[in-house]
Protein backbone atom coordinates (compact mmCIF):
# COMPACT_ATOMS: atom_id res chain seq x y z
CA UNK A 1 0.00 0.00 0.00
CA UNK A 2 1.34 3.43 -0.92
CA UNK A 3 0.52 5.70 2.05
CA UNK A 4 1.76 8.92 0.43
CA UNK A 5 -0.55 8.32 -2.52
CA UNK A 6 -3.51 7.60 -0.25
CA UNK A 7 -2.71 10.67 1.83
CA UNK A 8 -2.76 12.80 -1.29
CA UNK A 9 -6.18 11.37 -2.16
CA UNK A 10 -7.78 11.60 1.30
CA UNK A 11 -6.44 14.98 2.40
CA UNK A 12 -8.36 17.06 -0.17
CA UNK A 13 -11.58 15.28 0.78
CA UNK A 14 -11.04 15.98 4.49
CA UNK A 15 -10.26 19.61 3.78
CA UNK A 16 -13.39 19.91 1.66
CA UNK A 17 -15.55 18.48 4.46
CA UNK A 18 -14.00 20.83 7.02
CA UNK A 19 -14.45 23.80 4.73
CA UNK A 20 -18.06 22.84 4.09
CA UNK A 21 -18.79 22.58 7.83
CA UNK A 22 -17.15 25.93 8.52
CA UNK A 23 -19.07 27.53 5.67
CA UNK A 24 -22.39 26.13 6.90
CA UNK A 25 -21.76 27.64 10.35
CA UNK A 26 -20.59 30.97 8.96
CA UNK A 27 -23.52 31.07 6.56
CA UNK A 28 -26.21 30.80 9.24
CA UNK A 29 -28.93 31.51 8.47
CA UNK A 30 -29.03 30.12 4.96
CA UNK A 31 -32.83 29.75 4.81
CA UNK A 32 -36.03 30.95 6.46
CA UNK A 33 -36.29 31.04 10.24
CA UNK A 34 -39.58 29.95 11.82
CA UNK A 35 -40.78 31.78 14.93
CA UNK A 36 -43.41 29.96 16.98
CA UNK A 37 -45.78 32.24 18.91
CA UNK A 38 -47.73 29.98 21.31
CA UNK A 39 -50.83 32.18 21.34
CA UNK A 40 -53.58 33.06 18.81
CA UNK A 41 -53.08 35.82 16.22
CA UNK A 42 -53.85 39.30 17.49
CA UNK A 43 -52.54 38.85 21.02
CA UNK A 44 -49.76 40.91 22.58
CA UNK A 45 -46.94 38.47 21.81
CA UNK A 46 -48.19 37.96 18.26
CA UNK A 47 -48.58 41.70 17.67
CA UNK A 48 -45.08 42.40 18.96
CA UNK A 49 -43.53 39.67 16.82
CA UNK A 50 -45.31 40.83 13.68
CA UNK A 51 -44.09 44.37 14.33
CA UNK A 52 -40.55 43.00 14.70
CA UNK A 53 -40.74 40.69 11.68
CA UNK A 54 -39.63 43.13 8.92
CA UNK A 55 -36.67 44.40 10.96
CA UNK A 56 -35.59 40.90 11.95
CA UNK A 57 -35.73 39.75 8.34
CA UNK A 58 -33.37 42.55 7.38
CA UNK A 59 -31.04 41.71 10.27
CA UNK A 60 -30.90 38.01 9.41
CA UNK A 61 -30.96 38.45 5.65
CA UNK A 62 -33.57 35.67 5.43
CA UNK A 63 -37.37 35.36 5.63
CA UNK A 64 -38.93 35.05 9.08
CA UNK A 65 -42.07 32.91 9.17
CA UNK A 66 -44.44 33.33 12.13
CA UNK A 67 -46.42 30.27 13.20
CA UNK A 68 -49.14 30.43 15.86
CA UNK A 69 -49.30 27.25 17.97
CA UNK A 70 -51.82 28.14 20.66
CA UNK A 71 -53.06 26.02 23.51
CA UNK A 72 -52.52 25.16 27.18
CA UNK A 73 -51.52 28.71 28.05
CA UNK A 74 -48.57 28.61 25.68
CA UNK A 75 -47.31 25.15 26.64
CA UNK A 76 -48.20 23.47 23.34
CA UNK A 77 -46.16 25.89 21.25
CA UNK A 78 -43.27 25.83 23.71
CA UNK A 79 -43.22 22.03 23.70
CA UNK A 80 -43.15 22.02 19.89
CA UNK A 81 -40.01 24.17 19.92
CA UNK A 82 -38.27 21.93 22.46
CA UNK A 83 -38.86 19.01 20.09
CA UNK A 84 -37.48 20.81 17.03
CA UNK A 85 -33.95 20.47 15.70
CA UNK A 86 -31.55 22.73 17.68
CA UNK A 87 -30.13 24.48 14.63
CA UNK A 88 -31.46 28.03 15.03
CA UNK A 89 -34.20 27.66 12.44
CA UNK A 90 -37.04 27.27 14.97
CA UNK A 91 -37.46 29.83 17.75
CA UNK A 92 -40.03 30.53 20.44
CA UNK A 93 -41.23 34.08 21.11
CA UNK A 94 -43.49 34.17 24.12
CA UNK A 95 -44.59 35.83 27.36
CA UNK A 96 -42.76 35.80 30.65
CA UNK A 97 -45.40 33.32 31.89
CA UNK A 98 -43.36 30.64 30.14
CA UNK A 99 -41.47 30.43 33.44
CA UNK A 100 -44.58 29.21 35.25
CA UNK A 101 -45.93 26.62 32.80
CA UNK A 102 -44.20 23.45 34.08
CA UNK A 103 -45.00 24.39 37.69
CA UNK A 104 -48.65 24.92 36.74
CA UNK A 105 -48.82 21.35 35.48
CA UNK A 106 -47.26 20.02 38.70
CA UNK A 107 -49.74 21.94 40.89
CA UNK A 108 -52.60 20.60 38.76
CA UNK A 109 -51.24 17.04 39.08
CA UNK A 110 -50.50 16.87 35.36
CA UNK A 111 -47.39 15.84 33.46
CA UNK A 112 -45.59 18.94 32.13
CA UNK A 113 -45.42 19.08 28.32
CA UNK A 114 -41.83 20.31 28.55
CA UNK A 115 -39.19 21.40 31.04
CA UNK A 116 -37.51 24.79 31.18
CA UNK A 117 -34.15 23.04 30.85
CA UNK A 118 -35.16 22.10 27.29
CA UNK A 119 -35.07 25.77 26.29
CA UNK A 120 -32.20 28.22 26.05
CA UNK A 121 -32.96 31.90 26.75
CA UNK A 122 -31.80 33.97 23.79
CA UNK A 123 -33.01 37.50 24.57
CA UNK A 124 -35.66 39.59 26.24
CA UNK A 125 -37.22 41.82 23.61
CA UNK A 126 -39.86 43.98 25.29
CA UNK A 127 -41.15 44.81 28.74
CA UNK A 128 -44.43 46.33 29.83
CA UNK A 129 -45.63 47.85 33.07
CA UNK A 130 -48.51 46.21 34.92
CA UNK A 131 -51.61 48.09 36.05
CA UNK A 132 -54.71 47.58 38.15
CA UNK A 133 -57.59 48.62 35.87
CA UNK A 134 -61.28 49.40 36.36
CA UNK A 135 -64.09 50.85 34.28
CA UNK A 136 -64.01 54.61 34.02
CA UNK A 137 -67.29 54.85 35.95
CA UNK A 138 -66.04 52.60 38.76
CA UNK A 139 -66.68 53.98 42.27
CA UNK A 140 -63.09 53.18 43.23
CA UNK A 141 -60.69 56.10 42.86
CA UNK A 142 -57.60 54.22 43.93
CA UNK A 143 -56.24 50.80 44.86
CA UNK A 144 -56.65 51.51 48.59
CA UNK A 145 -60.41 52.04 48.16
CA UNK A 146 -60.80 48.87 46.11
CA UNK A 147 -58.88 46.78 48.64
CA UNK A 148 -60.85 48.27 51.53
CA UNK A 149 -64.04 47.14 49.79
CA UNK A 150 -62.52 43.69 49.29
CA UNK A 151 -61.77 43.43 53.01
CA UNK A 152 -65.29 44.53 53.89
CA UNK A 153 -66.84 41.97 51.51
CA UNK A 154 -64.54 38.92 51.41
CA UNK A 155 -64.81 36.92 48.18
CA UNK A 156 -67.35 39.25 46.59
CA UNK A 157 -65.18 41.54 44.47
CA UNK A 158 -64.53 39.90 41.12
CA UNK A 159 -61.59 40.17 38.77
CA UNK A 160 -61.08 38.82 35.27
CA UNK A 161 -58.05 37.00 33.94
CA UNK A 162 -57.02 35.63 30.56
CA UNK A 163 -56.71 32.18 32.13
CA UNK A 164 -55.67 30.47 35.33
CA UNK A 165 -52.00 31.10 36.20
CA UNK A 166 -51.72 33.47 33.23
CA UNK A 167 -50.13 36.94 33.00
CA UNK A 168 -53.21 38.61 34.48
CA UNK A 169 -54.00 35.98 37.12
CA UNK A 170 -50.55 35.83 38.73
CA UNK A 171 -50.25 39.56 39.55
CA UNK A 172 -53.84 39.72 40.82
CA UNK A 173 -53.21 36.73 43.09
CA UNK A 174 -49.98 38.35 44.30
CA UNK A 175 -51.95 41.50 45.15
CA UNK A 176 -54.59 39.55 47.07
CA UNK A 177 -51.91 37.72 49.03
CA UNK A 178 -49.98 40.91 49.87
CA UNK A 179 -53.13 42.80 50.92
CA UNK A 180 -54.61 39.90 52.86
CA UNK A 181 -57.92 39.92 50.98
CA UNK A 182 -60.03 37.25 49.33
CA UNK A 183 -61.08 37.96 45.74
CA UNK A 184 -63.32 36.10 43.31
CA UNK A 185 -61.32 35.00 40.26
CA UNK A 186 -63.22 34.80 36.94
CA UNK A 187 -60.94 33.18 34.32
CA UNK A 188 -61.54 33.64 30.59
CA UNK A 189 -59.85 32.06 27.59
CA UNK A 190 -57.94 35.09 26.39
CA UNK A 191 -57.23 38.79 26.72
CA UNK A 192 -60.03 39.85 24.36
CA UNK A 193 -62.75 38.18 26.45
CA UNK A 194 -61.16 39.57 29.59
CA UNK A 195 -61.33 43.14 28.28
CA UNK A 196 -64.91 42.63 27.08
CA UNK A 197 -66.01 41.44 30.52
CA UNK A 198 -64.47 44.47 32.22
CA UNK A 199 -65.97 46.90 29.71
CA UNK A 200 -69.38 45.28 30.20
CA UNK A 201 -69.15 45.58 33.97
CA UNK A 202 -69.27 41.81 34.45
CA UNK A 203 -66.27 42.01 36.79
CA UNK A 204 -65.07 44.71 39.18
CA UNK A 205 -61.47 44.98 37.99
CA UNK A 206 -58.61 43.28 36.19
CA UNK A 207 -54.84 43.44 36.00
CA UNK A 208 -53.39 44.19 32.56
CA UNK A 209 -50.10 45.04 30.97
CA UNK A 210 -50.25 48.79 30.41
CA UNK A 211 -50.18 48.72 26.62
CA UNK A 212 -52.94 46.11 26.28
CA UNK A 213 -55.66 48.52 27.42
CA UNK A 214 -54.03 51.84 26.53
CA UNK A 215 -56.48 52.56 23.71
CA UNK A 216 -59.48 51.93 26.01
CA UNK A 217 -58.01 54.20 28.69
CA UNK A 218 -57.37 56.95 26.16
CA UNK A 219 -60.94 56.53 24.89
CA UNK A 220 -62.27 57.12 28.41
CA UNK A 221 -63.73 53.63 28.83
CA UNK A 222 -61.24 52.30 31.37
CA UNK A 223 -58.88 53.87 33.89
CA UNK A 224 -55.64 52.90 35.56
CA UNK A 225 -56.13 52.59 39.31
CA UNK A 226 -52.56 51.78 40.30
CA UNK A 227 -49.30 50.54 38.87
CA UNK A 228 -47.27 47.62 40.14
CA UNK A 229 -43.90 48.27 41.74
CA UNK A 230 -42.58 51.81 41.37
CA UNK A 231 -43.67 52.25 37.75
CA UNK A 232 -44.82 55.70 36.63
CA UNK A 233 -46.10 56.91 33.30
CA UNK A 234 -47.78 60.02 32.01
CA UNK A 235 -49.70 58.85 28.93
CA UNK A 236 -52.28 58.79 30.46
CA UNK A 237 -51.22 59.24 34.10
CA UNK A 238 -51.54 56.58 36.77
CA UNK A 239 -52.66 57.95 40.17
CA UNK A 240 -50.29 55.89 42.34
CA UNK A 241 -48.25 52.72 42.60
CA UNK A 242 -48.96 49.79 44.90
CA UNK A 243 -45.73 50.65 46.69
CA UNK A 244 -47.26 54.03 47.55
CA UNK A 245 -49.91 52.31 49.67
CA UNK A 246 -47.41 50.01 51.37
CA UNK A 247 -47.78 46.92 49.17
CA UNK A 248 -44.48 45.58 47.90
CA UNK A 249 -45.90 43.88 44.84
CA UNK A 250 -43.99 44.03 41.59
CA UNK A 251 -44.81 42.31 38.33
CA UNK A 252 -43.63 43.01 34.81
CA UNK A 253 -44.89 41.43 31.61
CA UNK A 254 -42.19 40.83 29.04
CA UNK A 255 -41.68 39.04 25.76
CA UNK A 256 -38.60 36.96 25.06
CA UNK A 257 -37.01 34.70 22.46
CA UNK A 258 -35.94 31.14 23.25
CA UNK A 259 -34.23 28.36 21.31
CA UNK A 260 -33.94 24.60 21.87
CA UNK A 261 -31.39 23.88 24.60
CA UNK A 262 -28.69 22.33 22.41
CA UNK A 263 -28.55 25.14 19.84
CA UNK A 264 -24.85 25.85 19.04
CA UNK A 265 -23.38 28.90 20.83
CA UNK A 266 -22.32 30.57 17.57
CA UNK A 267 -25.90 30.31 16.26
CA UNK A 268 -27.32 31.77 19.48
CA UNK A 269 -24.82 34.61 19.25
CA UNK A 270 -25.87 35.34 15.65
CA UNK A 271 -29.51 35.38 16.73
CA UNK A 272 -28.73 37.81 19.53
CA UNK A 273 -26.92 40.13 17.14
CA UNK A 274 -29.90 40.05 14.78
CA UNK A 275 -32.50 40.53 17.51
CA UNK A 276 -30.59 43.41 19.09
CA UNK A 277 -30.33 45.16 15.72
CA UNK A 278 -34.00 44.50 14.95
CA UNK A 279 -35.22 45.97 18.25
CA UNK A 280 -33.17 49.10 17.56
CA UNK A 281 -34.52 49.46 14.02
CA UNK A 282 -36.45 52.71 13.54
CA UNK A 283 -39.40 50.96 11.89
CA UNK A 284 -39.91 48.64 14.86
CA UNK A 285 -39.37 51.40 17.43
CA UNK A 286 -42.08 53.50 15.78
CA UNK A 287 -44.53 50.63 15.29
CA UNK A 288 -44.18 49.29 18.82
CA UNK A 289 -44.29 52.75 20.35
CA UNK A 290 -47.74 53.34 18.84
CA UNK A 291 -49.23 50.59 21.00
CA UNK A 292 -47.52 51.85 24.15
CA UNK A 293 -45.04 49.01 24.42
CA UNK A 294 -41.56 49.33 25.87
CA UNK A 295 -38.47 47.93 24.17
CA UNK A 296 -36.19 46.39 26.80
CA UNK A 297 -33.56 44.29 25.05
CA UNK A 298 -31.46 42.03 27.25
CA UNK A 299 -29.29 39.02 26.43
CA UNK A 300 -26.27 36.98 27.49
CA UNK A 301 -25.41 36.39 31.15
CA UNK A 302 -27.56 39.32 32.25
CA UNK A 303 -30.68 37.82 30.69
CA UNK A 304 -29.77 34.40 32.08
CA UNK A 305 -29.71 35.82 35.63
CA UNK A 306 -32.97 37.69 35.01
CA UNK A 307 -34.57 34.50 33.68
CA UNK A 308 -33.56 32.46 36.73
CA UNK A 309 -35.07 35.11 39.02
CA UNK A 310 -38.31 35.01 37.01
CA UNK A 311 -38.45 31.21 37.29
CA UNK A 312 -38.12 31.33 41.07
CA UNK A 313 -40.72 34.10 41.46
CA UNK A 314 -43.18 32.23 39.24
CA UNK A 315 -42.73 28.97 41.15
CA UNK A 316 -43.26 30.70 44.48
CA UNK A 317 -46.40 32.47 43.22
CA UNK A 318 -47.89 29.33 41.65
CA UNK A 319 -47.37 27.40 44.88
CA UNK A 320 -49.08 30.17 46.87
CA UNK A 321 -52.01 30.25 44.47
CA UNK A 322 -52.25 26.49 44.74
CA UNK A 323 -52.66 26.85 48.50
CA UNK A 324 -54.90 29.92 48.73
CA UNK A 325 -57.32 29.37 45.82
Amino acid sequence: MHFPSMYRLVLPALLAIAASAAFSQDAYPSRAVTVVVPFPPGGVADTAMRALQPSLQRSLGQPVVITNRAGAGGAIGAAAVTQSKPDGYTLLVTFSTLASLPEQAVVNRQTPLFTLEQLQPVARLTSDATALVVRNDSPYRGAAELLAAAKARPGQLTYASSGTYGPSHLPAAMLADAAGVKLNHIPYTGGAQMITSLLAGTVDFAVFSRSLVLSHVEAGKLKYLASYGDERWIRPPVPASLNDIGLKVDYTSWIGAFAPAQTPPEVVQRLRQALRAATQDAEFVEAFGKVGGGIAYLDGAEFQRYWQTEIQQSRDTIRKIGRIE
